[in-house]
């Protein structure tokens, strides 16, 4: 069974259910928290998965973990799931319920990676360049990767823009590699 398929389509059906009850923002917000928490915990990526333990249990888990702080649409969509045999699911249709409300406002996330987090001056720059060139909202994620050395890679949907210190040395590596110094006949 395709994951990602069934994830789209219950992540839609709960999207235009919210949509329907005026809660589309609040739902999103619950499937950022949700898809957090799936991240960061791998014994709730294990125990929603686990064939072992009963609908029961992982029920009472889920409203210990989620009850009081999401609302009661996505509660009452995750107890369903679970009912159903499907809470292997909920980490997958929490991101795809995210990726349907970004693109239902326009909302695009670009990934900013360098060797140091941008100062606010440069995720200005950033932010009004992006904004032009994709005519979206954008939520920029700044993450530190210091094997650039220096300079930057900016990641959207399925594009690069590559202008890290490291591509340019890699660059130059192969360029020297395809120089033949050794001719034939000497």
């Amino acid at each position: 069974m395709n994951v990602s398929l069934v994830a789209e389509r219950y992540a839609k059906a709960l999207f235009e259910l919210a949509l329907e009850k005026g809660v589309a923002g609040e739902v999103y917000q619950d499937s950022l928290s949700i898809t957090n928490v799936c991240e960061n915990s791998r014994e709730l990526r294990l125990l929603l998965k686990s064939p072992i333990l009963n609908s029961g249990k992982k029920l009472t888990i889920l409203q210990e973990i989620f009850g009081k702080n999401i609302n009661s649409l996505t509660m009452t969509y995750l107890l369903i799931m679970v009912r159903k045999n499907r809470e292997s699911f909920i980490p997958a249709i929490a991101i795809q319920l995210v990726e349907l409300y970004q693109a239902y406002r326009n909302i695009l996330t670009v990934h900013f990676k360098s060797p140091v987090l941008p100062d606010e001056v440069t995720r200005k720059q950033v932010l009004d360049l992006m904004e032009k060139y994709t005519g979206a909202d954008i939520d920029l994620k700044a993450e530190i990767d210091e094997s650039l050395i220096g300079g930057f890679i900016l990641k959207w949907k399925d594009k690069q823009y590559d202008a890290s210190i490291r591509r340019e040395i890699d660059d130059m590596r192969n360029a020297i590699a395809k120089i033949n110094l050794y001719k034939k006949g000497f």
